[in-house]
């Protein structure tokens, strides 16, 4: 069987109807779970994937994103946000000797920070947006 792509329209109303049923979703793969029958709904045919979910609620704002981090002792090798590809921004101190850090990288767009101790996103909290 032959699957279709919704439009972004398509996805976000469908977002928008799930959440007014239920407000906060304790993780994305419920939200994808409902979204799909949602979408079900529409036509038979159409099928979308979790981090187009994801990508298309933050561009619409229609929720906000709360990030559960996950642990690593490696450094963050990130550019562009593993969220929502949109760009890092290097959030950075001076030292006493007036060297500079890097404390974290952030992204303006949907609130991850990439910390040295917690560098890849666990888990989304998805909660309505008013």
């Amino acid at each position: 069987m032959a699957y279709r792509i919704p439009r972004d329209d398509d996805v976000s109303k469908a977002i928008d109807n799930c959440l007014t049923r239920s407000p906060r979703v304790k993780s994305l793969k419920v939200l994808t779970d409902l979204v799909q029958t949602e979408l079900l709904c529409i036509d038979e045919g159409y099928r979308v994937s979790g981090e187009r979910i994801r990508r298309v609620g933050i561009k619409k704002g229609l929720f906000d994103l709360e990030i559960r981090y996950a642990h690593t002792n490696r450094t963050v090798p990130y550019e562009r946000c593993p969220v929502c590809r949109n760009k890092l921004e290097s959030v950075r101190n001076r030292t006493l000797d007036w060297k500079t850090v890097e404390l974290s990288r952030d992204c303006k767009v949907c609130g991850y920070s990439a910390k040295a101790d917690a560098g890849r996103p666990a888990r989304y909290i998805i909660t309505r947006r008013n």
